[in-house]
């Protein structure tokens, strides 16, 4: 279970690289909203504030953020009372990816425009730039208070929510494993039709799929997988972690129909990455759906790969075992041994496929070591089988 969840981190970190910049351009976008905010706040609060605010304004939209960040610091240095300066500096900030500077002066804007002008719903604003800026900066605890301000403060005065706020909220409980809290927030967002979100709807599926797959809830995770594939095909976290999800309900209901989505998963992510780490969860897709000679090639390129992997030689010997290919197998579960010398499906596999070639003595030799290891009856049984066998042969 721990390499498991340790894997699942892996793949966490893997989509929220494919979603960043989706999330961060709705972001930008929204922080144009905000200059918007910020120019009428400081003609409500300071009307004439002469040239430094001219070509601040100037800079800003020229996207000369350190340049206009000097200019505003001198209006709120002359003017300390003008709240749209202060809004700026923090914009500026926020657009320099100074995150960790961004709260002070949004802050004090926050504190004027609540003496100045306490019923102004822009003062939401602050409060989302805020908690954008703690959840870039990857501090999700710092995040919540100041999104869900804003969010409160915006569904009071019956404006429209920015869906990046949501985003940026839900995946701060997220990471603090606050699940509980972060699933309706992904429902919402995986629901949003509006506009080309198909990647952002895919991502938020997949954290929903993620966090019942901690839970072990592998319906819900299948169903929020298959539709994140659908919103996002070329993503292989989605299908990586719906072949692993589907391969684990397969194992506890040993439905032949699941075992075979799994492999249709494994076949959908090999389209889309074709590694190593690809190969293996294939592989043991079409072995557990028993499309054997299917599984041949991907568990060979493992085991090839990680000569030292036991287990890995074991998958690959069986496969060529239940595909007919048995002088490959003997050599494959007899690196297995040499690798796992315990190992009992390793034992019980070669002794069948030696059996199978009608070389009894050599299965005896291995049922003889199997049931020495084991004592299990099942191997007791195999060797009075196979030395009536081998006393019987010419």
């Amino acid at each position: 279970m721990d390499k498991r969840l340790a894997r699942l981190e892996q793949l966490v970190d893997a989509s929220l690289r494919l979603s960043g910049r989706a999330i961060i351009c709705v972001m930008q976008a929204s922080a144009q909203l905000i200059q918007a905010i910020a120019l009428m706040i400081l003609l409500t609060t300071a009307p004439a504030l002469g040239s430094d605010w001219d070509r601040g304004v100037a800079l800003y939209n020229k996207g000369d953020f350190r340049r206009a960040l000097a200019e505003f610091q001198d209006i709120a240095q002359e003017r300390p009372d003008a709240a749209g300066a202060w809004y700026y500096i923090g914009l500026c900030e926020f657009k320099l990816k100074r995150y960790d500077r961004v709260e002070l002066p949004l802050s004090h804007a926050i504190d004027l425009l609540e003496i100045q002008s306490p019923s102004n719903t822009d003062i939401a604003g602050a409060w989302y730039t805020i908690g954008v800026s703690y959840f870039l900066s990857s501090q999700y605890e710092k995040a919540i208070a100041p999104l869900n301000r804003y969010i409160e403060i915006t569904t009071k005065a019956k404006r429209e929510i920015d869906p990046s706020a949501r985003t940026a909220l839900a995946r701060s409980y997220f990471f603090l494993d606050r699940f509980d809290e972060a699933l309706p927030l992904l429902a919402a967002g995986s629901s949003d039709k509006t506009g080309d979100k198909s990647k952002e709807i895919a991502a938020n599926l997949y954290y929903q799929a993620v966090i019942y797959f901690k839970r072990e809830d592998d319906v819900r995770a299948a169903a929020a997988l298959r539709e994140a594939a659908k919103a996002n095909p070329e993503d292989p976290a989605a299908l990586e972690l719906l072949t692993e999800s589907l391969m684990r309900r397969a194992r506890k209901t040993n439905s032949a129909a699941v075992w075979n989505e799994a492999a249709e998963a494994g076949e959908k992510l090999r389209a889309v990455r074709d590694d190593e780490k690809t190969a293996g969860i294939q592989g043991r897709a079409f072995l557990g759906a028993k499309q054997f000679d299917r599984a041949v090639a991907p568990l060979e390129r493992i085991a090839r790969a990680e000569t030292s992997n036991g287990q890995a030689w074991l998958y690959y010997g069986i496969a060529l075992s239940r595909s007919g290919k048995m002088r490959k197998a003997m050599e494959a579960l007899e690196i297995t041994i040499q690798l796992m010398p315990d190992s009992i499906p390793a034992m019980s596999e070669l002794g069948y496929v030696y059996e199978s070639d009608k070389q009894y003595q050599q299965a005896l030799r291995i049922y003889e070591k199997a049931y020495g290891v084991s004592n299990d009856p099942a191997m007791k049984e195999s060797m009075e089988r196979v030395r009536t066998l081998a006393a019987q042969q010419p």
